[in-house]
């Protein structure tokens, strides 16, 4: 098992039984038979208790199993054991292990323990379980049984169509595109034609993917097989297809990747910095150099037609000896990390030069940065250790100042509430151009962390002002997204029309024509309602806004950390740092208050086309997470003295009701709303469901506690 299992605190079981949470989680993700096994009953068991839970009209949906197994892994981490999780994803426990390293920070996500779970197995239920689960059923119900249309994506009625080239670069990451063993699969399951069609008809000119060596290349330090050749097959078939289109195709490579620490047995020679249980292979070795080089032009003598590799070189993963703070290998003690950095991008940039393919190295700066204890100084030395033709990728808004709530801080990651560049951001750009190096900005503009769980946020005028602040610093090409943010959106739209020297209002009366003002009213109040947004990294991974109200409380204190875009316990204090709990409560209404004010414009307007629905649904989507993110930050606080906070309490429980189910009604509507592609889904209908019954237990817990309050003051 790659994660050690851990006893923690089991979150509140809002089901009579533990094996119906098994069941009403997993029931049409997984079919029936899978599910029995795991269970340790029959098919028939399982669907006639499937129909006491409101699930008889629920089918098999294979595709959770191929494009929403994180959404499955996240739902029965805390239910299931380790053997039994793999066995109902229908996995060896080593492809779990695989994925769970290799999936885009999975472990990360999943806590970086296995919490300790018991066999779970099904029993017949009592009669006492039989009414409570007939009162259970008349809860998750209580909405209707239907469930959101899950990977129903591509209805491309808003899109452009038949829009010249961008001349310059356009480089976004694919809506479902997979990030780990993305080549594994045809390329037509995550990127059909009309979704190819629908980038380019937006300005889109790039694709990136993540992409491992191992998987693509021989691997020389540990016997892998030929597993590299069917990847190739599919990576070439993806390459022509997205060429039909104009669009080239970009590996995202952290290289040269570390091993487990007892994979080096024998060949010690290339071990490198050691972390925890796994090892670089050394930089500082000829066999590792050799083989870094050999990969890559082999993948590029191969493999025709590839756009380009964009490299990241520090911190993500453990991989040249100062690719993560504090190297301590004895070899590579006297290079610095921007000289380890310089020294990967160069080899990978002349592998891809002497292979005569013609590709784009672009060297994403990401890392180089005080974040990993770089100075500004340090970042000019390594951009001038690139070969010139090499060109340089700069995260916009990174170290960017902000105040918010008279609290100061600056910008570390992503945001779309702060338009970039920064100065330092700027600065290197300039630098880099100096150096006659090709220039990009790492923007986003659908969406960021700060709001992940739409297809894209409508701030439309953030995204346009960011871009005119990069004017001046004469960066021309984009990379317009990490792993979210890659829908084929209006934003996009905007941003190729900014490229052909259209005017903000030019674009909302093409877009939106008679209503164009009426839009850009609601746009503008969105805008200033998100500009309020209570920015840090804590924020942006630990706060309950990602699942929204999808979170299961509780009403007991749970003393675990919450987890990167995954679960969101009760140490409110670690997702509002910096700010004081007041002030990012205020922080937060403020938001609020304006998204209710762009929200009531475009509810307003008559005669709604299809976009204008489509702005006012994610609109509204996300003004339920950042009001559950509120919520479930007041709930915190409030639960630390439950007699004292008790009528608050009822309040809040109340609310959180009536918004779970407009959050649900919209995810009907529209299934892309909850999905990310290096999440999968945040949550599902049925996840909303049962926190409707979690809140009813929570309810009637409250109101039995004030009858046993009031009882023994009589």
């Amino acid at each position: 098992m790659f994660l050690k299992a851990e006893k923690m605190k089991q979150p509140r079981l809002n089901f009579p039984a533990r094996w119906q949470a098994v069941l009403y989680r997993n029931y049409g993700f997984v079919d029936e038979d899978r599910l029995a096994q795991v269970l340790g009953t029959d098919r028939q068991t399982v669907r006639a208790e499937a129909a006491k839970l409101g699930l008889g009209n629920i089918s098999f949906h294979p595709e959770w199993l191929k494009s929403g197994y994180i959404t499955v892994i996240k739902n029965n981490w805390f239910l299931l054991d380790y053997e039994q999780l793999a066995q109902l994803l229908g996995w060896t426990q080593e492809r779990l292990d695989y994925i769970i390293k290799e999936e885009d920070f999975l472990y990360v996500k999943l806590c970086n323990a296995k919490p300790f779970c018991e066999k779970v197995k099904y029993t017949p239920l009592s009669a006492q379980e039989e009414e409570q689960t007939a009162v259970a059923a008349k809860i998750l119900n209580s909405c209707g049984e239907e469930e959101a249309e899950a990977f129903r994506f591509f209805d491309f009625r808003n899109m452009s169509d038949g829009a010249a080239a961008c001349l310059d670069s356009r480089i976004i990451h694919g809506y479902i595109t997979p990030c780990g063993d993305t080549f594994a699969a045809d390329s037509r399951s995550y990127l059909p034609d009309d979704l190819l069609r629908a980038y380019a008809g937006v300005g889109v000119n790039g694709l990136w993917f993540h992409a491992l060596l191992t998987d693509l290349s021989p691997f020389p330090f540990k016997d892998l097989g030929e597993r590299y050749l069917p990847r190739r097959k599919n990576l070439q078939e993806l390459v022509d297809r997205c060429a039909r289109f104009g669009i080239k195709v970009f590996l995202y490579l952290n290289e040269p990747r570390c091993m487990k620490t007892e994979d080096f047995k024998g060949q010690e020679e290339i071990k490198g910095a050691e972390v925890g249980a796994f090892s670089a292979l050394c930089m500082g070795t000829d066999k590792v150099r050799e083989y870094l080089y050999d990969a890559v032009f082999d993948l590029f003598s191969q493999v025709n037609g590839i756009g380009g590799v964009m490299t990241i070189t520090m911190s993500e993963n453990l991989t040249h000896c100062h690719s993560l703070k504090g190297g301590n290998c004895p070899r590579c003690k006297d290079m610095t990390a921007y000289e380890q950095s310089a020294e990967v991008n160069n080899i990978i940039a002349k592998a891809m030069r002497d292979s005569k393919s013609g590709a784009e190295l672009i060297a994403n700066l990401w890392g180089w940065s005080d974040f990993m204890g770089w100075t500004e100084e340090d970042a000019r030395k390594g951009i001038d250790l690139l070969d010139k033709d090499i060109s340089v990728l700069c995260v916009s808004e990174y170290g960017l100042p902000i105040e918010k709530g008279g609290i100061k801080s600056k910008i570390i990651d992503y945001s779309l509430s702060n338009p970039g560049p920064s100065a330092i951001s700027r600065r290197l750009l300039e630098h880099a151009k100096e150096r006659g190096h090709k220039t990009y900005a790492k923007i986003q503009v659908n969406n960021s962390w700060e709001c992940s769980a739409v297809p894209y946020f409508p701030v439309f005028d953030l995204v346009w002002k960011h871009l005119e602040n990069l004017r001046p610093v004469g960066v021309k090409n984009y990379m317009l997204s990490w792993t979210l943010g890659g829908w084929p959106s209006l934003a996009l739209d905007m941003v190729r029309s900014f490229g052909e020297g259209e005017t903000l209002g030019g674009w909302y009366e093409k877009t939106f024509r008679e209503n164009a003002d009426a839009v850009h009213e609601a746009v503008k109040f969105l805008c200033e309602g998100f500009e309020n947004y209570p920015f840090s990294i804590q924020s942006l991974y630990y706060s309950p806004k990602t699942h929204g109200y999808a979170n299961l409380w509780d009403l007991e204190r749970d003393e675990k950390e919450s987890a990167m875009v995954s679960y969101s316990f009760d140490d409110y204090e670690h997702w509002t740092e910096p700010y004081p709990y007041e002030v990012y409560l205020s922080q937060m209404k403020k938001l609020l208050n304006g998204l209710e004010k762009g929200i009531s414009v475009l509810k307003k307007i008559k005669g709604k086309d299809d976009k204008i629905s489509e702005i006012w649904r994610y609109a509204f989507a996300e003004y339920l997470h950042f009001s559950a993110d509120y919520d479930q930050t007041l709930f915190s606080y409030l639960k630390r003295d439950r007699e004292r906070n008790a009528a608050e309490i009822k309040e809040v429980l109340a609310r959180a009701a009536e918004k779970t189910k407009e959050l649900l009604m919209l995810q009907k509507l529209d299934g892309k709303i909850g999905y990310e592609a290096s999440n999968h889904y945040f949550y599902t209908s049925r996840s909303l469901k049962e926190k409707l019954l979690n809140l009813y237990g929570l309810a009637c817990e409250t109101e039995e506690a004030e009858k046993r309050r009031t009882k023994s003051k009589k």
